[in-house]
């Protein structure tokens, strides 16, 4: 333990754990996910009603279908961390967790015995690389598991021991998590399936035989207790129904390519080309990391979310290929015949005041932003300018047990808020739930299709509730068949105008109106539109 503490007067120390404590810095956000809210929903009301639920209770068009609940525990957890701290404790728990999962990668990478100064580095441009997909969500549970199972293959592979057979318990929890296990699963396939291919032909960087053993029989274990589930075998299946679902990757923005014309996305560009490029260069490479690495850059090209297994993935190699790239230019710089400059030694109560000081003051800026992330209220004006928050409010406040045609990234947040009320909305972020003929009607209606009007009507809607500005609310303002009773500055809400329409729209609560000055989030929000 003093040698840690002595460590972290040291250059290096100082230098590698600033550059951890500011990897916590994009990992920690507010709630920004839309999915979040309806995990939150569903895991009270497995709570409540001590089991598992057959059918969603939130939709008046997928009601009957069934549902395989891949992440029960995940909103169980999500609603015991709400009933003892609210939102405030679960942005405080998954932001550690996500920066964990950067401690598993750090560690890693450790392994490979780089410079502190590429190991520091490559974490930093990691971090930054996986901003589109930070936050606190589901996925980053997977994202954890899925750092912790590859340091600990391998540490197995580069050292032995018994630590290996840590991954069944992991496996057991993980599959009741998310069922994001079969990532860490299939990563242990290709590795196991590089070490084969990589032993037969005699290439450097594979693994002692016995302990490629030991692997194939611990995936083998794991792979038995992921049926120690509430959904049975269904678990196995789950995974591919979502890849394999061409209308969830044509709807849905984040199972969508990147887009490298977004600022958001450049650094994992440059960490992608980059990394090509030092593989060319140095020609040196484990066959498992160039596997791991080939694969989850297709995973990233294909799908914006899938950034964080590049991260998780090709971190490690990233920062072993940018140590042998300074190893070159140290070497030829040597060979010209500059030789490095000894520094004097620090006096050891300067480098601790140093180190103090710097991780000190660091550590309290984290808990800053962290504190910050925090204590963003459910009713803030920062959620009420990204989730229909006054016009759940609103629709509260109306005659329950209506049917809401909603906007796809929103139906989380309106079925947590009007379930209890008894109001259904038409689809939420379940996409395998919804299954494709339901994304499919949904998109004709949103892309202002020629059967938008009969879809709506068909499924019983009462209520259009959709953004402003969008193609869909701006056509639908313009339709003889269809009535606005309901506008702010994020939202607008129509009616059929109809018989039954009218009848509807003379019990709705009336549109709120605010005195002038008045500190209410939706005043707040009529006054200052959606500008921040």
């Amino acid at each position: 333990m003093r040698g840690r503490a002595q460590a972290l007067t040291t250059p290096r120390g100082l230098f590698l754990v600033t550059a951890l404590l500011l990897c916590a810095l994009p990992v920690t956000k507010d709630i920004r996910d839309p999915d979040f809210w309806w995990h939150l929903r569903t895991g009270q009301l497995i709570v409540d009603r001590r089991g598992l639920l057959g059918t969603d209770p939130f939709t008046y068009t997928a009601s009957t279908h069934h549902w395989t609940m891949h992440e029960w525990l995940t909103e169980v957890l999500f609603a015991g961390l709400y009933h003892a701290g609210g939102l405030a404790l679960i942005v405080v728990v998954l932001s550690v967790v996500t920066w964990l999962a950067l401690v598993c990668i750090f560690r890693a990478a450790q392994l490979r015995r780089p410079h502190h100064l590429a190991l520091g580095l490559g974490l930093v441009l990691a971090t930054i690389s996986g901003s589109p997909v930070w936050g606190p969500r589901a996925q980053m549970i997977t994202f954890a598991f899925t750092c912790l199972v590859l340091y600990i293959v391998e540490r197995h592979l580069r050292q032995g021991g018994r630590l290996i057979w840590a991954l069944v318990p992991l496996f057991l929890v993980w599959s009741n998590l998310h069922s994001g296990f079969i990532i860490g699963a299939g990563f242990i396939v290709l590795i196991l399936g590089a070490e084969y291919a990589g032993s037969r032909l005699g290439l450097p960087g594979t693994a002692p035989p016995d302990r490629v053993r030991t692997l194939l029989i611990a995936l083998v274990a794991c792979g038995a207790v992921v049926a120690l589930n509430p959904n049975g075998l269904e678990i196995y299946l789950y995974p591919f129904q979502t890849q394999g679902s061409t209308a969830q990757q044509s709807l849905i923005q984040e199972w969508q390519s990147p887009d490298f014309h977004d600022a958001s996305v450049w650094a994992f560009e440059f960490m992608m080309l980059s990394l090509a490029i030092m593989l060319v260069v140095n020609r040196r490479v484990a066959p498992r990391d160039l596997v791991l690495a080939l694969t989850t850059v297709a995973l990233s090209l294909q799908s914006e979310r899938h950034i964080a297994l590049f991260v998780a993935a090709s971190t490690p190699l990233w920062i072993e290929q940018a140590n042998l790239c300074g190893q070159r230019l140290l070497t030829r710089r040597r060979h010209v015949g500059t030789a490095p400059t000894a520094r004097p030694p620090r006096p050891p109560r300067f480098a601790w005041m140093l180190s103090v000081t710097v991780i000190g003051g660091l550590g309290l800026f984290v808990l800053t932003w962290l504190a910050n992330a925090a204590s963003t209220r459910e009713d803030s004006l920062t959620y009420a300018r990204d989730y229909p928050v006054c016009a759940a409010r609103w629709l509260a406040a109306s005659p329950s047990g209506l049917h809401i045609f909603d906007q796809y990234g929103e139906g989380g947040y309106l079925a947590s808020r009007l379930s209890a009320h008894g109001d259904k909305v038409f689809i939420f972020g379940d996409a395998a739930l919804m299954g494709d003929d339901l994304l499919n009607q949904y998109g004709a209606v949103e892309g202002v299709s020629p059967r938008w009007d009969r879809i709506l009507r068909d499924n019983g809607t009462d209520l259009v509730l959709f953004d402003t500005g969008t193609s869909f609310s701006n056509m639908i303002s313009q339709s003889q068949r269809w009535t606005e009773v309901y506008r702010d500055p994020r939202s607008v809400a129509f009616v059929p105008a109809t018989d039954a329409g009218r009848a509807l729209a003379a019990r709705l609560a009336p549109v709120p109106r605010y005195v002038a000055g008045s500190t209410d989030t939706c005043a707040q929000l009529q006054s200052g539109g959606l500008s921040t």
